[in-house]
C-alpha cells in the first residue's frame, strides 16, 4: 500500500535523478566541455589551447578540467598528483575514456599491470584506440591471458599493419594458445618484414619443435645463429635440436660452444622434459627428468623440475619427496618453498606449510600468492595479530584489491576494533561499490552501533545488488517498523512476496502490518494465503483467528484458533484467545454460538426469539 503522502517524494526523486531541465532552457555546459575534450586530440596545438580555455570556462569544476590538470601534472613529471586528478575526474564521470586511458598508461609505466588493464579497458569505451590496444595486448600476453592478448594484438594491427613487434607478439600468443597454423603465418609475416629477425626465427623454431618437426626447427635455429653467432642460448638450442635429429657429434660441438662442457646429455634430457612439461605431457616430462638425474644424480635444477612435474601430474607424495630432495641439494629458491608449502597445506599440514611459506618470502618478499596463503592460514587459525600483519603487507603491495580490505575488515571486527573495521569496509566499497558482502557486513555493524540511517543505506544497496537477499530485507523491515515507516514495511514485504511467492512467512508478516493498521480484510487475506502455503503455520492460524475475532466472525475464529492449538499446543496467545472466545460464546456473555449460527433464520419470529432468549438468560442467572 502506497500512502498518498509518499507520492510527491517519489515524483521529486524521479525529477532529481533524470535529465529534466526544469524548464529553464539551460544547456549541458559540462557535457559540451567533455565533447571538446574528446575532439582535442585531432586538432593543432593552437586549436587545443583554445579548446582548453573554453573547457575551463564552461565547466570549471567538471571532469574535463580535472583531465586537463592531470595532463599538465604529467608533463611536469608529477605522476602521483596526476593520478589524483584523473581519479577525481572518474569519480565525477565514471565513464570518461580520456581519464581512464591516461590513468591506465601511468599505471603501466609504474608496473601496476592489473590496475592498468582495468583502466585501459575502460578507455576503449569511445572506440578502439590502437595505442591502448597495443598496451592491453602486451599486458594480457605477459599474464598469459592469451585469447584477450590475441584480440587486442589483432585490433592494434588493423591500425599498424606493418608493425613487426605486433606481428611477433600475436605470433607468440597464437603459439601459446595452440593455434599453430595461425602462429606460423604470423611468424612468416614477421620474416617478410625482417628476414633476419632473431625472435621470429626462434619463435618459428619453437613452433616446429612443438609440432614434432625437429628438422624444420633446426633449420630456423641455424638462421638465428647466423644472425647472432655469439648468442650462447641459440647454440644451446641448436645442441638440443641436433640431439633430437640424431646428430650427436654436432650436438656436442654446439654444447661446447654454449659453454656446457659436462653433462651435455643430461642437459638435453632436461630441455626435452621442459618442452613436455610446457605441453602438459607430464609422464614424458617425468621420464626425461629421471634420465637427466641418472646422468647427474645431484643436480638441484633437475630435482626441482621433476618435483614440479610430479605436482602438476597430481602425484603429491612424489612431489613432496622431490621438493625436499631439491632443497637438500641446496636448490633453494622461493618457488620451491612456495610449492612445497601448497602441498603441505593441501594435506592439512599447516604448521609445515607456514614454515615453507615463511622461507619462500625470504627469497621472494614480494610474492603475492605466498603471503596470501600465509595470511589465510593465520586467519583460519584465529591468529589475528599475524594475520592482520600479513594483510597489511598485502594491501601495501596491492592496495587496489578490494578483497584485501574486506578480509582486513573482518579481522579487525574479530579483534573488537570496530572503528578500524568500519574504515576497511568503507575502503573496500570505495574500490568496489558492488561488493555485496561489504555492504551487508558494514550495515550490520552500523545497525549494532546505532547508526540506523547509514545501515539502512547499505541494506538497500544489498537489495539493489541482490533483490532476493532475505537477511537485508528482514533488517530493513525491522528498521522500518522501529521507525514506524509502515508504508516502507508494506512495500518491502510486497516485494518479498513477489520474489518468494511460496514463502508463507512474507504473507504472515504482511498480514501483521495490515492488522496493525486495522485493515482487517487485507490482513485476513494475507493470513489465509500463509496457511494455504504452509498448513503447519501455527502463528498464521493464530493471527487469522485473532483477526476473525476482531471482525466479529466468531465461528471462523474458533476454527482457526483450534487449528493453531493443534499444530502448536504451547502457543500462549492461542490459549488466551480461545479462553476469551469461550467467554464470549458462553450464555453469560449474551452471544451464544448457537444463536449466532441461527442468525440467518430470523424472520417474523425475530422478536419472540429474542424475548425467549432473554428469559432463558434471566432464569439461568437466578439459578446461579
Amino acid at each position: 500500500m502506497t500512502s498518498v503522502r509518499t507520492i510527491p517524494l517519489i515524483l521529486l526523486i524521479a525529477l532529481l535523478t533524470t535529465g529534466f531541465d526544469w524548464g529553464f532552457g539551460g544547456k549541458d555546459k559540462c557535457g559540451e566541455a567533455r565533447a571538446l575534450l574528446r575532439g582535442a586530440a585531432a586538432k593543432s596545438p593552437a586549436e587545443r589551447q583554445k579548446d582548453e580555455a573554453r573547457i575551463r570556462g564552461l565547466c570549471p569544476d567538471g571532469s574535463a578540467v580535472h583531465v586537463l590538470e592531470g595532463r599538465r601534472l604529467e608533463q611536469e613529471g608529477k605522476q602521483e598528483e596526476a593520478i589524483s586528478e584523473y581519479r577525481v575526474a572518474l569519480k565525477i564521470d565514471p565513464i570518461l575514456p580520456e581519464a581512464s586511458r591516461a590513468l591506465g598508461l601511468i599505471y603501466l609505466q609504474k608496473g601496476q599491470s592489473d590496475e592498468a588493464a582495468v583502466e585501459l579497458t575502460k578507455g576503449l569505451a569511445d572506440g578502439g584506440d590502437p595505442r591502448i590496444q597495443r598496451a592491453l595486448a602486451t599486458i594480457f600476453a605477459d599474464k598469459k591471458f592469451y585469447p584477450l592478448a590475441a584480440y587486442h594484438y589483432t585490433a592494434a594491427l588493423n591500425a599498424y599493419p606493418d608493425d613487426l613487434s605486433l606481428h611477433l607478439g600475436l605470433a607468440d600468443t597464437l603459439r601459446h594458445m595452440g593455434s599453430r597454423d595461425d602462429a606460423e603465418k604470423q611468424y612468416l609475416n614477421c620474416l617478410t618484414l625482417d628476414s633476419k629477425n632473431t625472435d621470429a626465427l626462434l619463435g618459428l623454431a619453437a613452433l616446429y619443435e612443438e609440432m614434432d618437426q625437429p628438422a624444420k626447427a633446426l633449420d630456423q635455429a641455424k638462421k638465428a645463429s647466423e644472425t647472432e653467432p655469439k648468442n650462447l642460448e641459440i647454440h644451446a638450442k641448436l645442441a638440443e635440436l641436433y640431439e633430437k635429429t640424431g646428430d650427436l657429434a654436432q650436438a656436442a660441438v654446439e654444447y661446447q660452444i654454449a659453454g656446457r662442457s659436462q653433462g651435455e646429455v643430461a642437459v638435453g634430457y632436461l630441455s626435452r622434459g621442459d618442452a613436455s612439461l610446457a605441453k602438459k605431457e607430464y609422464d614424458k616430462a617425468i621420464a626425461d627428468y629421471l634420465n637427466a638425474l641418472k646422468e647427474k644424480p645431484d643436480w638441484p635444477a633437475a630435482q626441482g623440475k621433476i618435483a614440479v612435474a610430479y605436482q602438476e601430474a597430481g602425484r603429491d607424495e612424489d612431489a613432496i619427496r622431490a621438493f625436499r630432495e631439491a632443497l637438500r641439494l641446496k636448490g633453494t629458491s622461493g618457488d620451491l618453498h612456495y610449492r612445497l608449502g601448497t602441498l603441505y597445506e593441501k594435506r592439512g599440514l599447516t604448521d609445515e606449510a607456514v614454515v615453507e611459506y615463511r622461507q619462500a618470502l625470504k627469497y621472494l618478499p614480494e610474492h603475492y600468492e605466498t603471503r596470501l596463503h600465509l595470511a589465510e592460514i593465520y586467519a583460519s587459525r584465529g591468529s589475528l595479530p599475524p594475520a592482520i600483519e600479513q594483510y597489511q603487507l598485502l594491501i601495501k603491495q596491492k592496495g587496489s584489491n578490494p578483497v584485501l580490505y574486506l578480509k582486513m575488515a573482518r579481522l579487525q571486527l574479530l579483534s573488537k576494533n570496530v572503528r578500524e573495521a568500519a574504515v576497511f569496509y568503507e575502503e573496500c566499497l570505495r574500490l568496489d561499490p558492488e561488493c555485496i558482502d561489504a555492504h551487508r557486513e558494514l550495515a550490520n555493524l552500523q545497525k549494532k552501533g546505532g547508526e540506523i540511517e547509514e545501515a539502512e543505506k547499505h541494506y538497500r544497496q544489498v537489495l539493489r545488488l541482490k533483490s532476493d537477499d532475505a537477511e537485508a530485507r528482514n533488517a530493513l523491515i525491522t528498521i522500518s517498523v522501529e521507525n514506524k515507516k509502515y508504508d516502507d514495511v508494506i512495500l518491502l514485504l510486497k516485494e518479498g512476496v513477489a520474489l518468494n511467492p511460496g514463502d508463507a512467512n512474507y504473507y504472515y508478516k504482511l498480514g501483521i502490518i495490515y492488522e496493525y493498521q486495522k485493515a482487517y480484510p487485507a490482513a485476513t487475506e494475507q493470513y489465509k494465503r500463509a496457511v494455504e502455503l504452509n498448513a503447519d503455520h501455527a502463528k498464521a492460524y493464530n493471527a487469522l483467528g485473532r483477526v476473525y475475532m476482531k471482525s466479529g466472525r466468531t465461528a471462523e475464529a474458533r476454527e482457526a484458533l483450534e487449528a493453531a492449538k493443534k499444530i502448536d499446543p504451547n502457543l500462549e496467545e492461542t490459549k488466551v484467545l480461545l479462553g476469551n472466545l469461550r467467554d464470549e460464546l458462553s450464555i453469560d456473555s449474551g452471544k451464544s454460538y448457537r444463536k449466532q449460527g441461527k442468525a440467518g433464520k430470523k424472520g417474523k419470529k425475530g422478536k419472540a426469539g429474542k424475548g425467549s432468549s432473554t428469559k432463558k438468560k434471566k432464569k439461568k442467572s437466578t439459578k446461579k
